[in-house]
């Protein structure tokens, strides 16, 4: 599986057609033979971002895609960007969800004072006597 991620910072005033041209073609590409999903994200902050991933079965997929008529537009509306996109296209050979968490979390732990099991370091702290974290001779 190839992750394809996009990240483009429309100019004040550009922000609406940078996302009408990506909200254009995102039907046409999740169509297209390979594709396994044609997202659209929209960050908040200072430099308000948005974000297009798309995820494709084969290298194949991708380069077909990457030279369709939907991706000239993807191009044009990356030229809009104020500064250069981030542009990423990453290999993805294992995938997994729930079951990982469930997987590792049924294990248990050891934290970072060598316990097994969900005792963390506050806990620790708590039961451990008074008088040995005092020093001699300082009132509690």
């Amino acid at each position: 599986m190839i992750l394809g991620t996009l990240r483009i910072l429309p100019p004040p005033g550009r922000r609406l057609q940078v996302l009408q041209i990506l909200r254009s073609i995102q039907g046409p590409v999740a169509a297209q033979p390979g594709c396994g999903s044609c997202r659209i994200y929209e960050e908040e902050g200072p430099q308000p971002t948005i974000v297009l991933v798309e995820q494709w079965e084969s290298k194949a997929a991708l380069e077909a895609h990457l030279r369709s008529d939907a991706y000239h537009r993807i191009l044009g509306a990356l030229e809009l960007s104020s500064a250069p996109p981030e542009i990423r296209f990453d290999s993805v050979t294992e995938s997994e969800g729930m079951e990982l968490i469930e997987r590792i979390r049924s294990q248990g732990h050891t934290t970072r004072r060598g316990r097994r099991g969900g005792e963390d370091d506050a806990d620790a702290t708590a039961t451990r006597p008074l008088d040995a974290t005092v020093p001699k001779g300082q009132k509690r």
